[in-house]
């Protein structure tokens, strides 16, 4: 029961870092097949070591981020840069071998990347998809992050920062804001219960296309991490967060006998 707790905690370390797929580190951990099957058959009462040690992991380390938000801004955002650019590898590079760059393809992912630096990052007046940090935009957040979560090489705090509600989110934990979070709770189950299993039937029969698509969301999104000022210890925190995924990414790579998704 201790190892399950120690896997939950690192598990949700993963899930609140944006570039760090908490599907890959329980691919890692050997039970990714099992809990997937196990989550179809809704049988998830020998999990809840796994879900305890994931809560106070959660709990503690959005602590640490809720205080350098308020305290290390711009530090804190050049630390999240480099994890979500670096997670661009992993996204992009599956299965020993880079994604195929086709016409169709290429479009998919300057699309994607338009439509989240232009419209989610910094939405103009009059036209964006969602009120503003509403309980739309909870529920939303939340439901992206559910379907991604369990997706190896897709981090699941990452779609808040595509959606720019990750401050948000980290602000409610902090504050106990239980309507908030009740909502963005229901959203994150719809995800993981019903739309995992669409994302990763579609990543099964479009992989490049969907791989694009994720990396042109990745990239839109650094719009809300931009540091006010690059110092020099910005940079240090940049290739810390930048070499933290980057280092992460290789035991993945070589061992191409896993499969990234497991229906």
């Amino acid at each position: 029961m201790l190892i399950n707790f120690v896997k939950g905690m690192a598990i949700g370390a993963a899930f609140i870092l944006p570039g760090i797929s908490a599907g890959t580190v329980i691919l890692l951990l050997g039970f990714y097949k099992q809990l997937i099957e196990d989550i179809s058959a809704v049988r998830l009462r020998p999990y809840l070591p796994h879900l305890c040690g994931g809560a106070v992991s959660v709990l503690i380390g959005v602590k640490i981020i809720g205080y350098l938000l308020e305290n290390c801004k711009d530090l804190l955002l050049a630390f999240l840069l480099g994890l979500l650019l670096a997670s661009l590898r992993v996204i992009l590079f599956q299965d020993g071998k880079w994604v195929r760059l086709r016409p169709i393809t290429v479009l998919i992912g300057i699309a994607s990347f338009l439509l989240v630096w232009f419209s989610f990052t910094s939405p103009a007046p009059g036209w964006t998809p969602l009120p503003s940090v509403s309980l739309y935009h909870f529920f939303a957040g939340g439901a992206a992050a559910g379907a991604a979560m369990i997706l190896p090489g897709i981090s699941g705090s990452s779609a808040l920062v595509i959606l720019n509600i990750y401050d948000d989110v980290i602000l409610a934990v902090n504050n106990w804001e239980w309507l908030k979070l009740a909502v963005f709770s229901t959203g994150a189950l719809l995800g993981i219960f019903v739309l995992a299993r669409l994302l990763a039937a579609l990543y099964r029969r479009y992989q490049d296309a969907v791989s694009l698509a994720l990396a042109g969301l990745v990239l839109g999104s650094i719009r809300s991490l931009l540091p006010s000022a690059f110092s020099f210890s910005a940079v240090l925190a940049f290739l810390a967060g930048f070499g933290i995924v980057f280092a992460l990414s290789f035991p993945r790579t070589r061992r191409p006998d896993q499969k990234t998704i497991i229906g």
